[in-house]
């Protein structure tokens, strides 16, 4: 029977057990739909990216729940692309930029090495787009908060995408977020009303020094009733708050959104945003990465 390597992976953290959790299995070309399908639901949540051969960049992957296809998963892309820059993929000096093949299209990436050789995958996202959400009373209770506890008159609710569009929901504190309890039939039909993925809700408090803004993510079931770090999110985030003037200007490269700290999995998720003038030229999610599992997949 054949046998694939796989590796579990930390996305967005320097430490053991923290961050988000993703699946990698390599040399995934022999697999159709149902062994990937069979594959992810076996090794379990969150997703499991499957590792392929590209004609068109420099490989191709792609993402699996236990229970569907997803057409991108930002902490899978990050995580997967590190491994394959570890195993020399790209060439052994794998510093620079790349391209990634998705059911998105094909995606430029990039790999660095910060001042102490850590090694980050920089993914870049689409151009943004923006548009303000009214809905706040709906939006309040389908997080099971009161309006009061929003932010919108400072901050207003935005639907914001950068390649899967989030609903980016200011509160004013992490005690806040900590007593958000997502009411899942609202949470689902303001997720098909609006048209969202996820649910990205963010204070200006935070846990440790250095970060810029601390969130919480929920998404419709049965896909995840909370993520614990959200790179596809986080883009959105950093380019709205960029786009809005609402960080300093020398601070748009050095974005930090916190998260997972509530679910003891604490993330750092990266962003950088250029801007030119009132035009953001490129958004990009990027983070440290640490194996918790090494191992041989038989396959079904």
């Amino acid at each position: 029977m054949a046998e694939l390597d796989m590796l579990r992976l930390d996305v967005f953290t320097e430490d053991l057990y923290g961050g988000n959790p993703a699946w990698v299995v390599f040399d995934a070309d022999g697999l159709d739909e149902v062994q990937m399908q069979r594959i992810a639901l076996e090794l379990g949540p969150p997703q499991t990216a499957f590792v392929l051969r590209s004609k068109k960049a420099d490989v191709r992957l792609r993402y699996f729940s236990p229970v569907s296809e997803d057409p991108i998963s930002g902490h899978a892309t990050v995580g997967a692309l590190w491994a394959l820059a570890n195993r020399e993929a790209f060439g052994m000096s794998h510093v620079g930029r790349h391209r990634l093949e998705t059911s998105l299209g094909i995606l430029p990436f990039s790999i660095d090495e910060d001042r102490d050789g850590r090694m980050r995958v920089w993914m870049t996202q689409r151009r943004p787009l923006f548009a303000k959400v009214e809905e706040f009373k709906e939006v309040a209770s389908a997080l099971g908060i009161g309006a009061e506890s929003l932010f919108r008159e400072e901050f207003p609710i935005s639907r914001s995408s950068t390649g899967i569009p989030s609903l980016l929901v200011p509160v004013r504190s992490i005690e806040v977020l900590r007593k958000i309890e997502p009411r899942k039939d609202e949470v689902t039909e303001l997720a098909k009303e609006l048209d969202v993925g996820a649910v990205f809700v963010y204070t200006w408090g935070v846990f440790e020094p250095g970060s810029t803004v601390h969130a919480r993510c929920f998404g419709p079931p049965p896909s995840f009733p909370e993520d614990i770090a959200s790179g596809m999110p986080a883009g959105a985030l950093g380019a709205f708050l960029v786009e809005h003037d609402l960080i300093p200007r020398e601070k748009n490269e050095s974005i930090v959104v916190e998260q997972g700290h509530i679910l003891g999995r604490p993330s750092k998720i990266h962003v950088r945003v250029e801007k030119k003038g009132a035009t953001i030229r490129k958004v990009e999610v990027g983070g440290y990465v640490t194996v918790s599992a090494r191992g041989r997949l038989v396959v079904p």
